[in-house]
């Protein structure tokens, strides 16, 4: 027993499967503040620890390396992949509704910075490296079982990836509690949630970022798009972008 890690580079989907498993374990999320609580981060908490003889769910963003908190405490770890152009719109997103990039900045700005360094420059800085640094790291390891899945597969078949995660975690998934968790963690659930907790002013929340951060509002629930081109941004950045990713993306798996 110990740590389960639910590691991926920002902004490719763990929230959702922290909700997703939230639901199936401890049932529909009354309020975000629910899934920090029961599947926290080891971000705000680099001392974590699961109680004597359990089990612990805990959130990463961190490159895995020997320097990652708590590493010793591993039990084995699932691993969320997500296309590069999909994480730079979301994270554009992201930065826009915090305020942590601010309005007068433009999206080109943004865009160039992500493609020349591989990636976000606060979360280089943050210890959770270019995308390609990430990915690398996790999905390569043998230092623990690792499971892999992607932001994709998540969405085409929510079901059938939420059935293999709990089957690795050697959790024999019930049929109905499936179905149940899965549509209680269904996109428009979420969104809804953070509208609502948002709009009330709730301090005990999961989503960061106020409405009204932005000249229009922006949720950490964006669009869960995937698939998408840089075209909104500019005429050249798709060309731009496969150049610098290209190495990268055909290693995993994003041809």
């Amino acid at each position: 027993m110990g740590i389960i890690w639910l590691a991926s580079f920002p902004k490719s989907g763990n929230t959702w499967l922290r909700f997703l498993l939230h639901a199936y374990l401890f049932g529909p999320v009354e309020t975000s503040g629910d899934v920090n609580r029961r599947i926290p981060a080891i971000h705000r908490d680099p001392h974590l620890t699961p109680p004597p003889g359990e089990r612990l769910f805990v959130k990463t963003h961190f490159v895995l390396s020997d320097k990652h908190p708590q590493l010793a405490l591993t039990e084995r770890a699932v691993y969320i992949k997500r296309h590069p152009k999909d994480i730079l719109l979301s994270g554009l997103n992201y930065h826009r509704m915090t305020g942590a990039f601010p309005d007068k900045a433009s999206d080109q700005v943004y865009a160039q910075t992500f493609i020349r360094q591989g990636g976000d420059p606060i979360w280089i800085q943050q210890g959770f490296g270019t995308w390609d640094q990430h990915v690398q790291s996790w999905t390569t390891s043998t230092r623990f079982p690792i499971h892999t899945t992607t932001y994709e597969r998540l969405k085409a078949d929510t079901t059938a990836e939420l059935d293999a995660v709990l089957r690795f975690v050697n959790i024999e998934p019930q049929a109905d509690r499936l179905a149940a968790a899965v549509k209680a963690a269904d996109f428009n659930q979420l969104r809804a949630l953070e509208v609502r907790e948002k709009a009330s002013g709730e301090k005990d929340k999961l989503f960061p970022g106020q409405v009204k951060a932005s000249k229009a509002p922006r949720f950490f629930m964006n669009k869960g798009k995937t698939g998408q081109t840089l075209a909104s941004i500019g005429t050249d950045f798709d060309r731009l972008f496969d150049q610098r990713f290209a190495d990268a993306m055909h290693r995993h798996g994003y041809a």
